[in-house]
């Protein structure tokens, strides 16, 4: 008797999960839409200055100038918001003038024949002291020149270097790295 109920059992245990699969089987569905693709742009900006030194005052007098003109490229595949800003270093900072123009069609890196100012009034972006030249991106007075740059953008700037006529400024020395930064906005 034992043994008959244990035969029972299985054949129950057995045609039970023959009709649960049926079951499942006979309310299973899918749908599957087209391979969905993902990728993330870009934010480059490249310039032309090859990693040379852009400006130099060397054993300079009251009045002397160093001229020099840079491009800058937007390269990324995203709209951007570039700024402009310098680390200044050492003690001269305060006695050498500073004017960036924004322009065109400069003959290289470091020549600025044929260069023509852009944007809205003489192209100036800056004008003051060294070391009054914003530090960091999100500097007060940080300079925005154009508010937004789009694909292969590309803009020149005019930086023309002079040492005041102080004699405080005597003896004194520096150094300034200047860094366009682009923020995908």
């Amino acid at each position: 008797m034992r043994r008959r109920l244990l035969i029972l059992l299985l054949v129950a245990v057995v045609a039970g999960g023959v009709a649960a699969t049926a079951a499942y089987a006979a309310f299973f569905s899918t749908t599957t839409n087209g391979s969905d693709t993902f990728s993330a742009g870009t934010v480059y900006l490249t310039d032309n200055d090859s990693g040379a030194r852009m400006l130099s005052l060397t054993l300079a007098s009251p009045g002397d100038t160093a001229t020099s003109c840079i491009a800058v490229t937007h390269g990324g595949t995203l709209t951007s918001t570039v700024r402009l800003y310098g680390k200044v270093t050492g003690t001269i900072g305060p006695y050498v003038n500073l004017t960036v123009t924004r322009g065109e069609a400069a003959a290289g890196f470091g020549n600025c024949s044929g260069f023509a100012t852009t944007g809205t009034g003489d192209g100036v972006i800056y004008n003051g002291t060294l070391s009054s030249f914003p530090a960091g991106y999100t500097d007060p007075g940080v300079i925005v020149d154009p508010q937004n740059w789009g694909i292969n953008d590309l803009h020149v700037y005019k930086f023309v270097a002079t040492l005041a006529a102080n004699d405080a400024a005597q003896g004194t020395s520096g150094a300034a790295d200047f860094t366009w930064e682009a923020r995908n906005t």
